[in-house]
């Protein structure tokens, strides 16, 4: 008889709750070195069987769209702002995602990269100004700039606090489990809705009205989008499509500018090295590709500090895994960053080395950073080329230091520095 998967120690109520809460990727790692490749964890209200190893990652890859459902973890995604790509599966996931990677391609960035860099610098110019500035949040409005005038030619600042309010609602109701689904019938939360969708829809109201020139970009794949079998999405699904490069990802893509920034200060001498590399020259797009230290360090940062260290999904079909059963309907947490720190794949795991050669471990998908298989980020690409970009701005433009404090993570909604996290701006002489 097939077991079921052992229950990792906890405390009574609370389960594993305080640590899954704090520094999750660490928990998974140290969990995963106890008790072995499957588990089952207990936050709250929340259970979820934890999947996690070299093997956890292959199973997702090659398994993951046979038995697995993202329904229950993403669908508040879908129903509330009609990004139903977090949702589907087999060929109508397939080809959704083909359309929208067409609208979220680097070829965009480099289209309007003068916009960026502007906006950018712009942005981190006002960082002196504050005697403390508070990273996550400065990152956070930094990368809904930087993704909304790649995407969609606008910058989204003037809505920002409502797009952000209203999305990390979703997700701490129905990914992490933080509140309880009678939050989303809350009034200001169903105007901020409504409002975000009256945003969507007039966007691209005023695109059909006034088209652009250059490359298609992500209002304009929308306007003309079909579906599987060749017929035009609903206006709900293109709405959703035009919030997804207004506002998708930003969390991800300003996690991981934080943590980039906390590495640096962290280890002066590849804030040393990056800084050479960087040097005064304009950061043409071009330059971008011809910086090694700089992408060292954002590859490095995403193996430390992955900003989605594991894939949350339903079981739809009954499986085993190393010796246990999982059954239909169980919650599962496939921990894909848990590779990261483990000796036979990265030596010397706790080293910070951005002369790391990633090569063999992607092809492996024990470096998974944006997860593996059918559901793997679709902004993987364009958030390194602007992480890259982004921190040799920073170096170019401002000093920074950070109090002498230790780092203390949050994993709502996602990994991150936390509120705590601020340093002090000096513009560079």
């Amino acid at each position: 008889m097939t077991l079921s998967p052992p229950v990792a120690p906890g405390l009574p109520v609370l389960g594993n709750a305080l640590r899954m809460m704090g520094d999750v990727q660490q928990f998974l790692v140290d969990t995963y070195r106890e008790m072995g490749p499957v588990f089952r964890v207990r936050a709250l209200n929340q259970a979820f069987v934890i999947m996690a190893g070299e093997q956890a990652n292959r199973f997702l890859l090659e398994r993951g769209d046979e038995v697995f459902s993202s329904e229950e973890s993403f669908g508040g995604l879908n129903r509330e702002f009609g990004m139903r790509v977090h949702v589907l599966r087999g060929r109508p996931h397939r080809h959704l995602r083909k359309v929208l990677a067409t609208g979220l391609s680097r070829d965009l960035l480099a289209a309007r990269w003068d916009e960026v860099a502007a906006r950018t610098a712009f942005l981190l110019k006002e960082w002196p100004a504050q005697p403390a500035v508070p990273v996550v949040d400065r990152f956070q409005r930094l990368a809904a700039a930087q993704l909304s005038i790649a995407f969609t030619g606008a910058d989204s600042a003037a809505r920002f606090d409502t797009l952000r309010s209203a999305f990390e609602l979703v997700l701490d109701v129905t990914i992490a489990g933080k509140w309880p689904a009678v939050a989303l019938r809350r009034p200001a939360y169903r105007r901020a809705r409504a409002e975000i969708h009256a945003f969507a829809r007039a966007a691209l109201e005023e695109r059909a009205a006034h088209p652009q020139p250059g490359p298609p970009d992500l209002l304009d794949r929308a306007l003309v989008a079909k579906d599987e079998n060749g017929n035009p999405y609903p206006i709900e699904v293109r709405a959703g499509m035009a919030l997804q490069g207004y506002f998708a990802g930003i969390n991800t893509v300003a996690y991981l500018y934080s943590f980039m920034l906390y590495a640096l200060l962290k280890h002066p001498s590849v804030l040393a090295r990056v800084a050479a590399e960087v040097g005064d020259e304009p950061l043409t797009f071009d330059r971008l590709r011809h910086l090694p230290a700089l992408r060292g360090l954002v590859l490095e940062t995403l193996r430390v500090y992955p900003p989605a260290p594991g894939s949350a999904r339903t079981v739809l079909e009954g499986f085993d895994f190393e010796g246990f059963r999982v059954e239909p309907g169980r919650r599962v947490l496939v921990a894909t960053s848990v590779p990261h720190q483990l000796a036979e794949h990265f030596p010397d795991p706790d080293r910070f080395d951005i002369d790391r050669d990633f090569t063999a471990a992607r092809k492996a998908s024990v470096y998974a950073p944006f997860s593996v298989g059918s559901h793997t980020c679709l902004g993987a690409g364009m958030t390194e080329v602007l992480a890259v970009a982004t921190t040799a701005m920073l170096v170019q433009q401002l000093t920074i230091t950070m109090p002498d404090r230790p780092l203390r993570i949050t994993a709502t909604p996602g990994p991150n520095p936390g509120k705590h996290f601020k340093v002090a701006a000096s513009h560079r002489r």
